[in-house]
């Protein structure tokens, strides 16, 4: 599974998540000499570990493979794709840890606005939007009728959450398939979790 948009961690400590440069270069379907050629060339960087062994810091890799459109690294999971769209960090969290240990199978992304949301889909396409209703800029209203207003996105499930109880109606009327309010009751999330997405190894 796709690892979730989370705040950066230092450098150093994602020096301890690294890569060897075989790893690498497998990755990149490249011989090692190939990879190590780039590495002279300033185009992937490296750091000693103090036994003097080549190391590639994982960010600095996925940097890399962005920079010059490669497969990411690590390769997403053939599962469905969940995408939790809220602007606030807390409820955002609660969601991503729910998801990830109810559906380990499926691949994950957060958004933190209804514009950060439309763009994600385009790239993501998930099946499934966890999408909060009251967002600055653009809400969850809004994106639901942008959605299902499209033929190619108009098949996506949307599972609403809303803290303002008066706006459940009105998401549903746009075209969400359910809306929960806030505060979340979590067995009721699960079950529509169950309810909107295929089946583990379906």
């Amino acid at each position: 599974m796709t690892k979730p948009n989370i705040p950066e961690k230092s450098k150093k400590t994602l020096r301890h998540v690294s890569l060897t440069t075989g790893q690498a270069a497998a990755h990149c379907h490249v011989s090692t000499p190939a990879l190590k050629r780039w590495i002279r060339q300033g185009k992937l960087q490296v750091f000693r570990t103090a036994g003097g062994h080549a190391r590639i810091a994982l960010e600095d890799f996925q940097r890399f493979l962005r920079e010059h459109v490669m497969p990411p690294y690590p390769p997403p999971a053939p599962g469905p794709g969940i995408l939790i769209v809220d602007d606030e960090p807390l409820m955002v969290g609660l969601l991503v840890d729910l998801v990830m240990t109810e559906r380990p199978d499926l691949k994950l992304e957060t958004a933190m606005d209804g514009y950060e949301a439309l763009i994600k889909v385009g790239s993501f396409r998930p099946a499934l939007l966890i999408l909060d209703v009251m967002m600055p800029t653009l809400d969850g209203i809004a994106v639901t009728r942008h959605l299902k207003a499209n033929p190619e996105t108009r098949e996506i499930k949307i599972l609403g959450v809303t803290g303002h109880r008066d706006l459940v109606e009105p998401l549903l009327a746009a075209g969400a398939d359910a809306c929960l309010a806030k505060p979340l009751d979590m067995a009721r999330v699960r079950r529509e979790l169950d309810r909107l997405l295929p089946p583990a190894g379906a």
